[in-house]
């Protein structure tokens, strides 16, 4: 007797395939199991998974969104270890996959300060990604530092810690006694300066440098890293942050165009007035929102 269930054709099945700005390139396939063709299928979410995406505790440490996409995204093994970029992408996926290809992106217009509505095109974002080159690094005195893009897993720690300053700082508003608030603010600013510090430590892949024969030595214990940075002059961590900046702004588009409808809003031709309006892929508005 067969104990298929009898109810299986009715399972969900990939609605798209999408490539990934790394191409899957950082990952072994503990990560990312990634298919020949580089595109990864994107099934829609269950009904188990939009519940995820309800539960705010999971959404802040990142637990939600990790399970949904490896619900709907069966190649990928670990989501937080993931590039932010790649994740961003897939959670642009999953969007289309479950709800179809037009996402609501409301933003303000920069003229007549009226709140426009537009639409925005999964596909089309998708598909003006950016992708992200083989490796990236920098030369300083000698030192070929190599840069990573940051893990989905370093967006999560800055994001709780964004989350818990700004919570601290509405508290601050509170305190009356002067010395006391000061010392809460110095506190408030001591673990953002740490956040970054680690970030940029997490963002070095490794260091290399020339021994005294002359041979090439590759640095990569993060031991070794944090230590250097905590020793090293600023011009050298500005560098690296500057570097990382822009890794971390490769990806999908997060822009699209937005028609002004109010009356009179117009350009020097006379046509409405059109803007570029930012899609927030930020997954506690964007799923909930939909």
């Amino acid at each position: 007797m067969s104990n298929k269930n009898p109810l299986s054709a009715y399972y969900r099945a990939p609605k798209l395939y999408t490539p990934i700005p790394s191409r899957g390139k950082f990952y072994d396939e503990t990560v990312v199991d990634m298919p020949e063709s580089g595109e990864l299928p994107v099934f829609p979410m269950t009904a188990k998974d939009e519940m995820a995406l309800k539960n705010p505790d999971a959404l802040l440490n990142g637990e939600a969104v990790a399970q949904v996409i490896q619900s709907c995204v069966p190649a990928v093994k670990n989501a937080r270890q993931m590039m932010s970029s790649d994740v961003d992408v897939l959670l642009v996926a999953i969007q289309g996959a479950t709800y179809g290809d037009d996402v609501d992106v409301t933003a303000t217009c920069p003229k007549c300060n009226e709140e426009v509505t537009g639409v925005a095109s999964v596909e089309v974002a998708i598909g003006s990604m950016e992708v992200l080159e083989d490796s990236y690094s920098i030369e300083h005195n000698g030192l070929h530092i190599e840069i990573r893009p940051f893990t989905y897993e370093s967006t999560i720690s800055a994001g709780i810690t964004n989350f818990k300053s700004t919570r601290s700082l509405q508290s601050i508003a509170d305190v009356t006694d002067d010395l006391e608030r000061l010392h809460l603010f110095n506190d408030n600013f001591k673990q953002i300066a740490e956040l970054n510090f680690k970030l940029i430590v997490d963002s070095i892949a490794s260091i290399t440098i020339t021994d005294e024969e002359g041979e090439p030595q590759i640095v990569a214990d993060r031991t070794h890293i944090e230590e250097f940075l905590n020793n090293v002059e600023s011009s050298v961590g500005n560098a690296i942050e500057a570097k990382i900046k822009t890794i971390n702004s490769i990806g999908i588009n997060h822009s699209t165009k937005l028609q002004c409808s109010t009356e009179g809003c117009v350009d020097e031709d006379g046509n409405p007035t059109v803007f570029d309006g930012n899609v927030n892929f930020d997954p506690v508005t964007f799923f909930t929102a939909s």
